[in-house]
């Protein structure tokens, strides 16, 4: 698949004679004449690389590059200039620059900075995937200890050890990549690939290329050939996350596969024999799904031979705290400093949460206290607002999240209170709250001392 690269430049001879560069070599070229522009384009339409002009009306090419880096952080953008100065270049690439290049511009120079550019940041993603399968096989696993995660765990481990294929169901941010890693993990192919494909994230029209491959020539623009997702999978297991969002039409096909076990490559001659062990997984009911028309009976039923249900996170509230701390060490590894505490009020908060994206949701919750907490410990008082996504839709959130904290809050008086045979100065002074501000919260609460 070609890469997209955006231009960006006041003069139109300049982008018209890039354009014609760059799509020589087979890359997909948008152009912008402002910076304004590119920032509106590239919030639609992500590009792989910018080549980006200093000096333009409007906003200029190092503001464009400040809001283009707050969209991705990660865009490798080369500045072009015909006047430049030292000073220009260095501040450039301190915002975050490729490279910088002074006009006339080479055609060879920028090839080469463009494939550069392109690759370091191939390597980055794919360093920061590894990374990221890393923390969930080894740090995140199936963390918890209630009945519901266990009976998946054991479910996982006497499945893993046949090549039957598993339908893993359960709500957005479950786990079930989580437990398709697993099987694979504990299966006999474990040594062997474990490919994943998101269905929702390729189009229609690269679906049958992505995932049974193509020869070179095969269509315009395949100017090498290339291997298939089944391909890749061959000895190991092939992870279909969404499976619904696959058209009926690909999912005929894949079925295919899964019979005659071989491929057949987009412009290729002969079949390619494949082995793999098929993993599925679905937010939504494949029954309903059957019913409308979005799911093939077919194909379900012959992924349906075990069934997993991850659990949602309201039916294990109690494995909260565990997940938290487990949470929390991965962001400290993937952010660097120390794991974020929570303090007991805290976490007696997150539990009375109705979670909707379930542990997904909780992380994103973890991850921005790590970023925005300003001591170690995080408590009730100075926690991160909650998001409508962190609650289950239908919860009013200011009144679950204010009646969850007063009735900790009321408890935990109380209990110290009653702990210093209502001394409200020891009390205070146990608790590191102001004296005055305790005998408000007695009476804001009306605690009595029980006498009885």
């Amino acid at each position: 698949m070609s890469r997209r690269i955006m231009i960006v430049d006041d003069e139109a001879a300049i982008r018209e004679s890039l354009q014609g560069l760059f799509e020589d070599e087979d890359y997909r070229v948008e152009c912008a004449p402002s910076g304004e522009e590119a920032v509106a384009r590239f919030r639609k339409q992500p590009s792989d690389c910018v080549l980006l002009d200093i000096w333009m009306p409007g906003i200029d090419g190092l503001e464009t590059l400040a809001r283009l880096k707050l969209l991705d952080a990660d865009v490798p953008v080369i500045m072009m200039s015909g006047h430049a100065t030292i000073d220009t270049a260095v501040r450039a690439t301190r915002q975050g620059a490729f490279d910088f290049v002074e006009k006339p511009l080479s055609s060879d120079r920028l090839l080469i900075l463009v494939r550069n550019a392109l690759d370091k940041r191939k390597l980055a993603r794919e360093n920061l995937e590894l990374k990221q399968q890393s923390v969930v096989s080894e740090a995140q696993e199936l963390v918890g200890q209630s009945e519901a995660i266990e009976n998946v765990r054991k479910l996982i481990r006497k499945v893993a050890a046949t090549d039957a294929s598993v339908l893993i169901l359960g709500e957005h941010g479950t786990g079930k990549a989580v437990a398709a890693h697993l099987l694979h993990r504990h299966s006999r192919r474990a040594e062997a690939p474990f490919v994943a494909i998101n269905t929702a994230g390729i189009p229609e029209s690269r679906m049958d290329s992505d995932l049974f491959g193509h020869e070179k020539g095969a269509f315009p623009g395949a100017l090498h050939s290339q291997r298939g997702r089944f391909e890749m999978a061959n000895g190991g297991s092939l992870f279909f996350d969404e499976i619904i969002d696959l058209s009926p039409s690909a999912q005929a096909k894949v079925l295919r596969v899964l019979q005659e076990h071989a491929v057949q490559r987009l412009g290729g001659a002969e079949p390619v024999d494949v082995d793999v062990r098929l993993i599925a997984a679905s937010s939504y009911d494949p029954e309903q799904a059957m019913h409308d028309g979005r799911l093939r009976e077919d194909i379900y039923y012959r992924l349906n031979v075990v069934t997993i249900r991850m659990p949602t996170l309201r039916e294990r509230a109690g494995d909260i705290p565990l997940l938290i701390e487990a949470l929390a060490a991965e962001q400290a590894d993937m952010l660097s400093g120390d794991p974020v505490v929570f303090s007991d009020d805290a976490i007696a908060i997150l539990q009375a949460c109705r979670w909707a994206g379930n542990v997904r949701e909780l992380r994103n919750y973890v991850e921005r206290c790590h970023i925005l907490r300003q001591g170690e410990v995080v408590r009730a008082s100075d926690m991160p607002p909650l998001d409508q996504g962190d609650m289950h839709p239908g919860t009013d959130i200011s009144d679950n999240y204010h009646r969850a904290r007063e009735a900790f809050e009321r408890s935990y008086l109380l209990y110290h209170l009653n702990e210093n045979d209502w001394n409200v100065s020891r009390t205070a002074e146990d608790i590191g709250m102001e004296r005055s501000q305790l005998h408000r919260k007695i009476k804001s609460f009306g605690l009595k001392e029980d006498r009885t």
